[in-house]
């Protein structure tokens, strides 16, 4: 038996996918965030160990069936090294070829050769596809460095803003009564604001970085009664139109596929990003996707010089759909 193994590794969970050629979907396994640049290598080779042993036994196939495998991930420019060796210890003999999750984003869209992405999850970047290939990227450089209006970035100004709020050093707002009992601190603003701030220093920085990410919500939540919840939305809004409007020569016709947790959830911030976009001449479809593991399939298909027309892309689409429905 000759089956693909597709593996599609975000920043909260990593989805693996057993199927044929033909896009019929057999088994489906999830595990934990399989970023290699967040989780670190040695983490994200067991997070896909996990979700392709469960995977594969639902599919009732073994390792050795397995003769194309490709994973697409975030953080993928570290390279194969260790990435591969959880599948190797479960026993895939395939060389695992790799993709970029913006690329996986864009082609779940779509099953056109041509335009371009962008992806707000933990992280953010944009790319320009032509042929199939990417051909340009903006941003998508980590916390550290980038990934503006990514979830990260927001709630990194979320809790900055509280903390000014506590302290004195910034405007009074309804974040910091929301983000307190999220961030595990006990007591309200009533409380001595040293108290408070101890509290949440502490258990802030006892989280991963990136982690801090599953705080961006708030910021949505509040925007419409809070100043500064609302001009961290809008300025997350307009950053993400400035990474997809600095990619190099993009196709403002072709499609602009949009994903992850933050942008797929969050219908007002896609409707300011695409207004801005449109300001600025793009007069293509907006499609919202909300992972990138049908376009991971479509990457592993062509890879094996399979041709991925519509109509492969849409029963591919139906099968993965109805093996979720069963999960």
């Amino acid at each position: 038996m000759s089956l693909f193994l597709t593996v599609d590794a975000g920043g909260t969970s990593t989805r693996a996918l057993v199927h044929d050629a033909a896009g019929n979907c057999s088994g489906y396994g999830v595990a934990g965030g399989g970023n290699p640049t967040a989780s670190g290598v040695e983490s994200v080779a067991n997070t896909m160990r996990s979700a392709a042993s469960d995977a594969l036994a639902q599919a009732g196939a073994v390792p050795d069936d397995i003769e194309h495998a490709l994973a697409a991930m975030a953080g993928s420019a570290i390279g194969l090294t260790g990435v591969e060796r959880g599948l190797q210890q479960l026993g895939v003999s395939a060389p695992l070829q790799l993709g970029s999750d913006p690329e996986a984003m864009f082609f779940t869209g779509t099953a056109q050769l041509g335009g371009a992405a962008l992806v707000s999850g933990t992280g953010a970047a944009a790319i320009v596809i032509r042929g199939g290939s990417t051909v340009a990227r903006s941003d998508g450089r980590g916390w550290l460095l980038g990934d503006d209006g990514s979830g990260y970035w927001i709630a990194r100004r979320v809790v900055r803003a509280v903390t000014a709020d506590l302290d004195g050093r910034g405007p009074r707002t309804s974040l910091t009564d929301a983000l307190l009992p999220e961030a595990g601190v006990k007591g309200d603003r009533s409380a001595d604001k040293d108290v408070l701030l101890d509290q949440l220093v502490t258990n802030l920085y006892a989280i991963p970085t990136p982690g801090i990410a599953r705080f961006a919500p708030l910021a949505f939540a509040q925007a419409g009664i809070d100043e500064t919840a609302r001009s961290i939305v809008d300025e997350a809004g307009a950053a993400l139109a400035e990474t997809v409007a600095a990619v190099d020569s993009p196709d403002r016709d072709a499609p602009l596929v949009v994903g992850g947790s933050v942008l797929f959830h969050q219908e007002g911030l896609r409707t300011r990003v695409t207004d801005l976009l449109r300001q600025r001449g793009w007069t293509g479809p907006v499609i919202p996707v909300a992972d990138g593991t049908l376009g991971a399939v479509s990457m592993n298909l062509r890879s094996a010089g399979v041709t991925v027309d519509a109509e492969l892309h849409d029963h591919a689409r139906i099968s993965l759909a109805g093996i979720r429905s069963r999960h």
